[in-house]
């Protein structure tokens, strides 16, 4: 009765990461593409710093993709692990989801602070929000979570399990497994999203009072559409990251429990959230597309007036030679 009920549960969970998850690979991957696509080839975009953190936000979001998401695929739906196929895939796996997952979580932060900056009275406030600035502290911040994530290429490795004696990719070294468990898990991604709140309803606050402020019109549009699109961002972000967080906690305090239902619940339990999470930067070209009818005309311009057009102009056309009807004698 309760191997049955587990292998149920680990079945329920198999059809959830097919018919749920690799959807959202897919639409993940494609919305993230043309989220760089608009914010590059907008000059409106390109000069806005809080849209440079959007626009490298998805690029890590789109790694995210590749280096956890797929995986998660292929392991929990057709029981494919490549960490145990590929030692090198193994060392690589979790630190580049660790210097992804934090560069993602950081630009979304570095975006409403920016906005929140942006949308501020104070005139020295405001000064915070320029590309230069944009540029370094993504250059500062992404080289810290590389330099982060150089512990886990180093020290994960093929090792027989003592619980279940098969082979695990993990690290033998405790100072970083217990790093990863309260350090990483617990504090920094925990920290990042708390950050992003709490600047999140400042720039709220700031940005119910836009229309007093004398600034260009066109400014204010544009300091009004990304305000919009990062705020319900960042509540998406929220309402799916908590039960994530919160499992991952509880989790983490009941490594002991060997009871195989309560195993598999919390596996199940697990699953559901991991993709609720997996939403998070699955949604953001869509939460723009729907909350921003600006965004949507530029999208249709960049997609439809700048690409397709000139690709229309590019076509070679056939050449016609014209001749005279005279031969050489």
């Amino acid at each position: 009765m309760v191997s049955s009920l587990a292998d149920s549960l680990t079945i329920i969970r198999k059809e959830i990461v097919i018919y749920f998850v690799i959807p959202c690979f897919i639409l993940g991957v494609i919305g993230g593409c043309l989220n760089v696509i608009i914010f590059l080839n907008l000059k409106t975009f390109r000069q806005s710093s809080c849209s440079f953190y959007l626009m490298i936000m998805s690029l890590f979001d789109i790694g995210r993709f590749f280096v956890n998401v797929l995986p998660y695929i292929m392991r929990f739906g057709y029981g494919i692990d490549w960490g145990l196929s590929s030692l090198f895939f193994c060392k690589l796996r979790f630190g580049m989801f660790t210097t992804c997952t934090l560069s993602s979580m950081t630009c979304l932060c570095l975006a409403v602070m920016d906005q929140y900056f942006a949308t501020s009275f104070h005139i020295r406030w405001q000064q915070w929000c320029n590309i230069k600035l944009a540029h370094r502290l993504t250059t500062i911040f992404v080289f810290i979570w590389i330099i982060h994530g150089i512990p886990y290429i180093i020290l994960y490795d093929h090792i027989i399990s003592p619980l279940t004696n098969t082979i695990v990719c993990q690290s033998t070294n405790n100072i970083l497994n217990q790093y990863t468990t309260y350090g990483y898990y617990i504090i920094l991604t925990n920290l990042l999203p708390f950050i992003t709140i709490v600047f999140g309803l400042m720039a709220y606050y700031n940005a119910r009072h836009l229309a007093y402020r004398t600034v260009p019109l066109v400014r204010r549009e544009l300091d009004k559409q990304l305000t919009v699109m990062t705020l319900v961002q960042v509540l998406i972000s929220f309402c799916v990251f908590v039960p994530f967080s919160t499992l991952n906690i509880i989790s983490i305090f009941n490594t002991q429990q060997s009871d195989p239902v309560f195993q598999a619940i919390l596996s199940l339990i697990g699953t559901i959230t991991t993709n609720c999470f997996i939403l998070s930067f699955t949604t953001p070209f869509y939460t723009y597309s729907c909350v921003s009818k600006r965004f949507r005309r530029q999208l249709k311009h960049v997609l439809y007036d700048v690409h397709i057009k000139r690709c229309q102009k590019n076509k070679i056309e056939p050449i016609q030679i014209k001749t005279d009807g005279t031969t050489n004698s």
